[in-house]
């Protein structure tokens, strides 16, 4: 959800639970229910989430109020051994993800002690990115670079490095519109690496062929990719994050690599975050976070070109204290600049959150 530069209010109800099934079987342990093969999997997790939001918001001079039931989720995960697993999860968001609701199903082979090479085939989320963040607003990292794809990606991990790299075929093509079939090439392509050389330092980085192919720079991708002049641009990025007991530090940059030729201008999509939080009790944890980005847009219009840019600043901080094992209240002030227009404003969340 969007909420753009606001004064606002925000109430989430979070749900998630886990839970073991075993196969079902008849008195005295003897004979399994029909239908069930013996030793199917070694376990079944779930999670349930849920978000109900409530925000006033004020932008450019205008106001704006609702609630919305912002997110239904459910993730499945069977471990067949240790070797072997799959992964549903589906997704509801209002006003963005209300018919479109598989958000993973994936399958993973292999990333255990003895076979530390790992293959992922199927609906994921790509590690283009890091994201790491204290705030319940997404950073503008994520924003940019997130990305959701049916993919296969082979990897090899172990205690203090992740290695990874994959494939998938892309929906913006050169000079071909986004849904104008005629292109079914693989031609998109991805890697990151993660270093964890202590428990208190994690560093990585990122490269993606395509940046258009990102979650929400989607529907810019849609309207340029049949341009003339349009050819496609690889972005990049870089994370760090520092754990030093009670503090927590967190920089994540990410851009495009020469940018996009585009209404006879130059358009370099880029994003930054920075964060630093501290746990000021075993129940309380406050964070204050600086983001920043350039040419970053939600939309793109032959007519009007760029449009709905996100904020070019945006300055906050976040309070969170988990009053009960179950159940945390956030409270989070955001400050934007530099949005169209040049406009700015300010955005006040609360967030009530239940895991079960």
């Amino acid at each position: 959800m969007n909420k753009g530069i606001a004064t606002g209010l925000v109430v989430v109800l979070i749900g998630v639970g886990n839970g073991i099934a075993e196969k079902p079987e008849r008195s005295m342990g003897h004979e399994q229910v029909p239908g069930w093969a013996t030793n199917t999997f070694q376990s079944l997790e779930f999670g349930v989430l849920m978000e109900v939001e409530g925000f006033v918001s004020k932008l450019g001079g205008e106001s704006a109020s609702d609630i919305v039931l912002s997110t239904v989720a459910f993730d499945v995960e069977a471990v067949m051994n240790e070797w072997l697993m799959g992964h549903v999860g589906l997704l509801w968001e209002q006003y963005s993800r209300e018919d479109d609701n598989i958000d993973e199903a994936y399958i993973a082979l292999g990333n255990s002690e003895s076979v530390p090479f790992y293959l992922v085939a199927g609906l994921f989320y790509q590690p283009v990115g890091n994201f790491e963040s204290t705030f319940i607003s997404d950073p503008l990292t994520l924003e940019l670079a997130e990305m959701n794809k049916v993919s296969v990606m082979i990897g090899y991990e172990n205690p203090w490095l992740d290695l990874s790299a994959g494939a998938f075929n892309g929906e913006v093509k050169e000079n071909v519109a986004v849904g104008a079939g005629g292109d079914s090439t693989i031609d998109d392509f991805y890697a990151s690496i993660s270093l964890a050389p202590t428990k208190q330092l994690q560093l990585g980085a990122y490269w993606l062929s395509d940046l258009m192919e990102t979650y929400n720079l989607a529907r810019v991708g849609e309207e340029i990719a049949g341009r003339p002049g349009y050819e496609k641009d690889g972005g990049a990025g870089i994370f760090a994050n520092l754990y030093l007991g009670l503090l927590t530090l967190n920089a994540e940059y990410v851009s495009a690599l020469n940018g996009y030729q585009l209404d006879g201008g130059h358009y370099v999509p880029a994003a930054l975050n920075l964060e630093v939080s501290v746990q000021l009790h075993e129940k309380v944890v406050a964070g204050l976070m600086f983001g920043a980005s350039d040419d970053l847009y939600a939309t793109y219009d032959a007519v009007l070109a760029f449009g709905e840019k996100l904020p070019g600043q945006s300055y906050g901080a976040v309070v969170a204290y988990a009053f009960h094992e179950h159940a945390t209240v956030a409270a989070e002030y955001l400050h934007f600049e530099e949005l169209d227009d040049n406009a700015r404003g300010d955005m006040v969340t609360v967030q009530l959150g239940l895991a079960f």
